[in-house]
């Protein structure tokens, strides 16, 4: 009986073997994973939001309320405005990465090109809330996205599926578009906030990326460094939401060399790991 009891994780473990091909490890999984499956993913989306949603009305009540991150400009007679980005801000691309996931593949920019077409990503939650609150109160929303030209009918489609409050593909600023003379800035949105700046009081700014607000480059700490003054604005001009699948930090330690193989870029990683204070 002894033996037969210390054999059956043995077998238990081949006879699962069996049944299916143990996956390879992929470093979307986890991220993925919370993404879709945690409440906390949902509910600090809603916090994000409502939190936002609250302080409408008195950014509008206050004439020299500015939540853009460059010098003190003349506001006087300027609409007001919010900027927001689009992708894991107001719309669900995740469903792509759990799809390259479930694959065993790396993230296909083709599929990508895609799944923009088709228009059929979801709204993250309280998104939809949020600017439609602000369309009531009569602030312009101004869609900044780093989207390439070109997709902005399908982005249009997307917004408006979704039920966010958008009139015109206009509001819709895509990387290197040619308003405000932005097309050399490519992904950087610093042109594109600054000619907003001058069409708009912008009263908000919502994203999942510090280069939302600001341009911020380098380091950890030379990227905090340079948003240290305007730290004090995190929720109350600045609405950060959480993005753990992308962004600049996530080539950041192979120093966005795309075409390293999967273990060098893991390998990277590693060592930007701090196992110590």
């Amino acid at each position: 009986m002894i033996r037969t009891i210390s054999l059956l994780p043995a077998l238990l473990a081949a006879l699962l073997a069996g049944c299916h091909v143990q996956p390879r490890a992929n470093d979307q999984l986890d991220a993925v994973l919370w993404s879709q499956t945690s409440v906390e993913h949902d509910a600090l989306f809603l916090q994000v939001f409502a939190s936002a949603t609250r302080q409408l009305q008195h950014a509008l009540a206050d004439p020299a309320w500015d939540a853009l991150a460059q010098p003190p400009r003349t506001l006087q007679g300027l609409p007001p405005a919010v900027i927001v980005d689009i992708d894991e801000t107001l719309l669900d691309n995740v469903p792509l990465n759990a799809r390259a996931v479930l694959a065993d593949r790396p993230y296909d920019y083709d599929a990508w090109y895609r799944w923009v077409d088709r228009a059929q990503a979801r709204a993250l939650p309280g998104a939809v809330a949020f600017m439609q609150a602000a369309a009531r109160l009569g602030i312009t929303p101004y869609y900044l996205t780093n989207r390439e030209a070109g997709q902005e009918q399908a982005t249009l489609d997307n917004l408006q599926r979704a039920g966010f409050p958008i009139a015109s593909s206009a509001q819709i600023l895509t990387a290197g578009t040619a308003i405000g003379g932005c097309q050399a800035s490519g992904s950087d949105k610093s042109c594109r906030r600054h000619w907003v700046g001058t069409q708009a009081r912008v009263l908000m700014q919502v994203g999942d990326s510090f280069g939302d607000f600001m341009t911020t480059r380098g380091s950890q700490q030379a990227q905090l460094q340079a948003a240290a003054p305007y730290l004090p604005w995190l929720g109350e001009r600045w609405f950060l939401l959480p993005n753990p699948t992308y962004g600049s930090w996530y080539s950041a330690p192979y120093q966005g060399h795309e075409g390293l193989a999967e273990q060098q870029k893991r390998a990277f990683k590693h060592k930007a790991l701090k196992p110590q204070y």
